[in-house]
């Protein structure tokens, strides 16, 4: 069987690991790939937003399988253009991928359809904006309207900063066409979560609750980021909850598809957040996260092919999903000095793995994000540039496992968080509990 990933981040390289496990794939192509998946994959020459020669290389190579995992391909229609010459391919369509690649048709979408999320309005004028957000309570939350890498979410504390964040948004366009559109939405409190769904276009199974670290530094400081660790699997995420989250969200939001006529094929990751009224969207994307995919592969026992089978050929209600029991997962991101705004990259990776014991060997691995190979050095190349992630049967083990692995990287500038696996539980939750 041969496979594509289109991707070349440490959520492709964790997908890419696990491909490589099953033993009925014999060639796996990453469109472009990094430094960890040159080991053992093909990497292509071809960047996501290339849409047409991903399209091309895929109608002469005819992949059997092909698994998207950033947003901007599945926003530029690429299952769509696979999908009509025959090939089988993990991802929602463009129209169903505006629930990433639109903020406000998403927030619209909700609020038509009672799903409940946090109070917002939208603005194409920045006048406009400074004005409501003036008289709106609080901390806000000034989100760009398209597709940010993770970073077009501004969380601002009074009308200086809420000013200053509109106009780089509106007039300074940091974000490009992405900012063509923001929204101004209230601050939610609560408990973080990202739940991870299965759909295949008739059916959908809840696959995973992940927390995941936004933030750049320790204790939520500092700007958004793509991501900066995540650990699963979740102390809060039960079965009360998890009902609650299908009957206040998830069906609902299938009925939305089924009377808007939007066909969801793929993953499904919705940004939640556990309030003392239940649980509300922050926000939908149409894919793995990145670093909480680097936790999840590792964890399953079920293949990732038989997920990305079961959903492009519509049997997901006969499929058999398996966790290693009774284990825990951490995942560290080490990043580039100047993460998330002036990356330096090009800086050289040592990875010296000596100082590790055999239990540490087994229980951690390490994906690549922002690698690549020049004259025969690894350097980095992105913002996120490796993830460390180790695993033990607590979740204390787990993060020393991760950390440990971390010991074994050196680059000029690296920097990490190193509360990963800490979870802030607010009084109301310990008192419903």
């Amino acid at each position: 069987m041969k496979v594509l990933v289109v991707g070349g981040g440490g959520r492709e390289h964790a997908l890419c690991w696990s491909f490589k496990k099953d033993p009925t794939v014999k060639k796996i192509f990453v469109a472009p790939g990094n430094a960890g998946t040159e080991e053992f994959c093909t990497n292509l020459p071809i960047g996501i937003y290339d849409m047409d020669n991903l399209f091309h290389w895929a109608r002469e190579n005819r992949p059997d399988l092909t698994v998207v995992g950033p947003e901007a391909p599945l926003c530029d229609g690429i299952a769509d253009k696979f999908e009509s010459i025959g090939l089988k391919i993990v991802g929602p369509k463009k129209r169903a991928a505006r629930l990433e690649g639109s903020k406000a048709w998403t927030k619209e979408l909700m609020v038509h359809y009672k799903i409940p999320t946090a109070e917002a309005r939208i603005f194409e004028n920045p006048i406009d904006a400074i004005h409501f957000s003036k008289s709106f309570h609080f901390p806000q939350v000034i989100k760009a309207d398209g597709l940010a890498s993770g970073k077009g979410v501004l969380i601002v504390h009074d009308p200086t900063q809420a000013e200053n964040s509109i106009r780089k948004l509106m007039d300074q366009k940091i974000f490009g066409a992405a900012c063509k559109k923001i929204l101004i939405e209230e601050f939610l409190e609560g408990i973080e979560l990202s739940l991870f769904v299965l759909l295949d276009g008739q059916n959908y199974r809840v696959l995973a609750a992940i927390h995941d670290y936004k933030k750049a530094f320790d204790f939520d400081k500092g700007l958004n980021t793509g991501g900066m660790g995540a650990f699963f699997p979740s102390p809060i995420f039960d079965a009360s909850l998890q009902s609650s989250i299908e009957k206040k969200i998830l069906l609902p939001l299938l009925e939305a598809f089924q009377k808007e006529q939007i066909i969801y094929k793929g993953i499904l990751y919705a940004g939640l957040m556990i309030t003392r009224f239940g649980p509300a969207v922050l926000e939908f994307n149409i894919r793995l996260g990145d670093p909480e995919a680097q936790v999840l592969i590792p964890a399953l026992q079920t293949s990732f092919l038989e997920i990305a089978q079961a959903l492009t050929e519509t049997k997901l209600e006969a499929l058999k999903i398996q966790f290693n029991e009774n284990l825990h997962y951490v995942g560290v991101v080490v990043a580039a000095q100047g993460y998330p705004e002036h990356i330096e990259i090009g800086k050289e990776i040592t990875l010296n793995e000596q100082g590790l014991t055999e239990e540490e060997r087994k229980q951690s691995l390490l994906f690549h994000s922002g690698t690549k190979k020049i004259d025969g050095r690894l350097v980095s190349s992105s913002g996120r540039v490796l993830c460390s992630v180790g695993w033990a049967q607590s979740l204390e083990e787990a993060k020393k496992m991760a950390y440990r692995r971390i010991d074994t990287i050196h680059f000029e500038g690296m920097f990490y968080r190193k509360d990963i696996g800490q979870l802030h539980i607010p009084s109301f939750f310990l008192k419903q509990v």
